[in-house]
């Protein structure tokens, strides 16, 4: 018996080697995404020449934050300086600034906001250049063969639990708040998860949750589905959907 249960769960699992797999990729969404991303990327270039080199020290920050560089530092260093010149001449002068004051103030204006912007425009495709973490290779598949694989693991992980119940229990079968690396397509152990667990369940409410776990405390665990159809609070027309979710071990 041990060793048909280990061989069930061995088939289980062999399904599980291919690794992750991810739904079908909507490209029409990914495309829009990317274009809105990289309009957003150019903005942030041009904010500098938007704001009269006021934004300049602030998007160099967020250059610097990104990607550790001596130049946009030191950028960052200057125009921080300039800007900080001219606010206070015309703090102190008002509108009475001398000429020396004039130019240092619309220099730095030019100089934040034209050199900014051009070297915001230069350090882009750095700063906002995609995350080189490693790919991992994925099993792109269709809604259809998604719910077939998900079915095929339920189906295994229930004659795993039926052949070898310890077992089950040590895999975690129908315990998704369990850590576990078995794939059991989404069951859930009607006798031994937790209130959050059960109400994850098609048409079983708290309070239905709550009478199964006051059941199974006071009269032991249930047997099938049909058990808990009898005295647990939930509407037949869920049945069919919670046979195909619950195991039962005991």
């Amino acid at each position: 018996m041990a060793v048909a249960a280990l061989r069930l769960a061995w088939e289980s699992s062999s399904m599980t080697a291919p690794g992750p797999y991810a739904p079908p990729i909507n490209e029409k969404k990914q495309l829009t995404a990317h274009r809105i991303g990289r309009a957003g990327t150019y903005l942030w270039a041009l904010s500098p020449l938007l704001t009269c080199g006021y934004a300049a020290p602030i998007m160099l920050a967020i250059a610097l934050a990104r990607r550790r560089d001596n130049l946009v530092l030191i950028a960052l260093i200057l125009h921080s300086a300039l800007l900080s010149a001219s606010c206070m001449v015309m703090g102190t002068f008002a509108d009475k600034s001398p000429v020396w004051g004039d130019v240092l103030i619309y220099s730095s204006w030019f100089i934040a906001a034209i050199g900014g912007t051009v070297q915001l425009l230069v350090i882009r495709p750095k700063v906002w250049a995609a995350s080189s973490r490693p790919q991992v290779p994925v099993a792109h598949l269709s809604n259809a063969e998604v719910l077939d694989r998900a079915r095929k693991l339920r189906e295994q992980a229930r004659r795993t639990a039926q052949a070898d119940p310890m077992l089950a229990k040590r895999l975690a079968i129908g315990r998704p708040d369990l850590p576990r690396q078995f794939d059991d397509g989404g069951l859930v152990d009607v006798n031994h998860a937790p209130l959050h667990v059960l109400t994850s369940l098609p048409g079983v409410t708290e309070r239905s949750a709550r009478q199964i776990l006051e059941w199974v405390e006071r009269s032991g665990p249930f047997a099938s589905l049909g058990e808990v159809m009898l005295v647990i609070e939930i509407s037949p027309t869920f049945e069919h959907h919670l046979r195909e979710y619950c195991v039962f071990i005991p």
